[in-house]
């Protein structure tokens, strides 16, 4: 028998730690890629357009991705993720120009549009029933570490390193990934043993999939609140460094300062299982958005560093509340078996809401003051406090547990 830590397989953090690994590019370079196009000689719309379209691949690649996964199996496509996800900041760091940013997203969607269902799959199917937010709390946890180490490396290496530079070296850490499945997945036989578990009940195609998925009223209330909070998040995340810059910070120091996002997130998310399992999903998803709405209104009113500082870390910790009790509510709705297109069509939401973020940061962008967008980025988010009101009874408190 595999040897267990805090109720859960070692190979649990095997997962994690690579997962977290795996993130960590995108965590690095993410604070500094508006910059980045835009000295390449690109403009805000160009940006935008740019991120509404990784966001549209993302929709798209999801489901069908999944489906390439379960037939290959979990085991080739983390390895192919791992690979593309090494090589595909070597490609932004070599660009000559702005077009290529419309070409990359089609090779790097190969491992963006696979990896999170199948890792979080993967985690969750090594609990029981009754401790999904707490695993999924403790996954999300190390998974979302790179929030809070990427940017503090991003800043950093920016005292020593030009933009592609940082491109480079951010693709060290999917490599260290890779090496690290392989060199644990022949002893582990981790996902071989998912997805017999994830496949012990009768097969079920994927529309039918879909079907029972969205028969189901958490599921389409998860589907709205996560397109409104992804679309806000889009613009805020898109336009926080030109925001950090335009009233007086380095572009280091806004680095820094973002990387207090990433500590928020990363450490709400493990008490925010638990919580979750013990209040139920409907308290701490009203929690979260509720808070959220205030910090976008305080950002739009605020300019000095203590209130900046105090709402990033909020808005850190509304972040990582509502993404870990989210997937642990969905974990705990759907059937066993339609548990990985079930995540992969809840990731595909995420790329709806992201696509109209980034569409609207390319309209809005250069037109609206900071201040305004934040305001709308609040009233973005209002229609989900009365949505998660709805919530069915399942997703409350230890009724949770015994699904």
């Amino acid at each position: 028998m595999e040897e267990k830590s805090n109720g859960l397989p070692l190979s649990f953090y095997v997962v994690a730690v690579s997962s977290f690994l795996f993130a960590l590019t995108r965590n690095v370079t993410q604070p500094i890629f508006t910059l980045y196009v835009l000295d390449l000689g690109a403009d805000l719309l160009q940006v935008g357009l740019v991120v509404s379209m990784q966001s549209f691949l993302m929709i798209v690649s999801r489901i069908p991705l999944t489906m390439v996964a379960e037939r290959i199996g979990y085991r080739r496509m983390f390895l192919i993720a791992f690979l593309v996800q090494t090589t595909s900041p070597i490609m932004y760091a070599f660009i000559p120009g702005p077009i290529w940013l419309y070409v990359i997203p089609f090779y790097e969607i190969i491992a963006s549009g696979s990896f999170n269902q199948l890792a979080m799959t993967t985690a969750s199917n090594m609990a029981p029933p009754y401790r999904q937010g707490d695993a999924i709390g403790r996954y999300m946890t190390f998974m979302t570490m790179g929030m809070f180490v990427g940017p503090l490396i991003t800043s950093a290496l920016l005292n020593y390193f030009n933009y592609s530079q940082l491109y480079l070296a951010a693709s060290l850490f999917p490599f260290i990934g890779f090496l690290l499945f392989l060199r644990y997945i022949p002893k582990e036989g981790v996902f071989e043993r998912a997805e017999v578990e994830a496949g012990e009940e009768e097969e079920i195609g994927v529309l039918d999939s879909l079907k029972v998925i969205l028969r189901d009223r958490n599921v389409l209330i998860l589907t709205l609140i996560r397109a409104t909070y992804s679309m806000a998040n889009t613009m805020f995340t898109t336009l926080f460094v030109l925001y950090a810059v335009s009233i007086g910070f380095t572009e280091s120091q806004a680095a820094l300062l973002f990387s207090m996002v990433g500590f928020a997130n990363a450490f709400s998310k493990l008490p925010a299982g638990r919580i979750a399992d013990r209040l139920g999903s409907k308290k701490v998803l009203m929690a979260a958005f509720t808070a959220l709405i205030l910090v976008y209104l305080t950002m739009s009113f605020s300019r000095g560093l203590v209130a900046i500082m105090i709402s990033l870390i909020l808005f850190g910790v509304c972040w990582g509340t509502r993404a870990v009790t989210e997937w642990a509510l969905l974990a705990v709705t759907v059937p066993p078996k339609t548990k990985v297109m079930a995540m992969s069509y809840l990731s595909s939401i995420w790329g709806v809401g992201s696509m109209l973020g980034g569409f609207l940061v390319g309209v809005l962008g250069d037109s609206l003051p900071f201040s305004t967008i934040f305001i709308l980025l609040a009233l973005i988010n209002v229609p989900a406090v009365p949505a998660i009101y709805f919530i069915k009874g399942k997703a409350n408190g230890n009724d949770s547990g015994s699904h």
